[in-house]
């Protein structure tokens, strides 16, 4: 069977990431939640074994990378805190507005360093399934009381050395998650740290709880060390990502300049280069 070239960049992509992130190939598996058989089959080569429809699923949990980041200061300071979460083994907020661009800076920082493992949060999501998301992304398949798990969310941490636990969109989480975030950080206190991050009224919400004195508020709200805010894009910001991002036309470019978040321009470019 002849390699395609969707093939080959999976076979690229699963390479990369395990000697990247130093992970093993079952570990690999079981966080993208495919058999440990099938990244062994495309391994070796064995591609009559693995469908085009595997194959995309593998695909989307690298993420597309048809965008080129540009370290802005947003992306600078994420990364920073990042650094800084995990040497203190602490638990640090960073707060942006809507397009800040910390999510493409907490997915480059957990991409390019090993020890990482990051949770993305939704709306619709319970407090067995966000424990299980963060143990799905640890490589590991379990599911117990939300107490056992919990538990083994800590254990695993604790057998770690200078790791990270990076928690995207917990603004999305219920007070009920929150507590449970506290107890993994009292559980892996001066062994591992957390970043959680989240629009302004994750903030706003957990301080609020915390003033009203309402259950476990004012013991979360005081085990976060410090509150980071993201800034504005600016001019020279927007103009360097547009020109890293194939728009190098001056008056596109000034049109973008009104634009108040990274998201905007990030449309703005993708729209100019698919109407042309």
């Amino acid at each position: 069977m002849k390699k395609t070239e969707l093939q080959q960049e999976i076979q690229d992509l699963v390479s990369q990431f395990t000697q990247k992130k130093e992970v093993s190939q079952k570990k690999l598996a079981e966080m993208i939640g495919v058999s440990s058989a099938t990244l062994s089959n495309i391994q070796n080569n064995v591609w009559e074994r693995v469908n085009d429809s595997m194959l995309h699923k593998i695909k989307s949990f690298f993420r597309a990378k048809d965008w080129a980041i540009v370290e802005t200061t947003n992306f600078s300071t994420v990364q920073n805190k990042c650094d800084e979460a995990r040497n203190r083994r602490t638990m640090i907020g960073i707060i942006g507005y809507t397009g800040a661009g910390k999510t493409t800076a907490l997915v480059n920082y957990y991409e390019s360093h090993s020890n990482t493992f990051m949770v993305t949060c939704t709306r619709s999501m319970r407090s067995k399934q966000f424990l299980s998301e963060i143990l799905k992304s640890m490589g590991i398949n379990y599911l117990a009381s939300d107490f056992e798990m919990v538990k083994y969310i800590i254990e695993e941490f604790n057998k770690k050395e200078d790791s990270l636990l990076i928690i995207d969109e917990a603004s999305k989480l219920s007070a009920n998650c929150l507590m449970y975030i506290q107890d993994m950080l009292d559980g892996i206190e001066n062994n591992a740290g957390i970043i959680i991050a989240g629009v302004e009224y994750l903030l706003l919400n957990i301080k609020k709880g915390s003033d009203k004195n309402k259950i476990g508020m004012p013991e979360f709200y005081g085990r976060v060390a410090q509150w980071q805010h993201l800034v504005e894009p600016s001019k020279l910001e927007i103009k360097s990502i547009c020109m890293n991002n194939g728009v190098t036309d001056e008056e596109s470019i000034r049109a973008m300049y009104r634009l108040g978040n990274f998201r905007y321009v990030r449309n703005s470019i993708h729209n100019l280069k698919y109407s042309e």
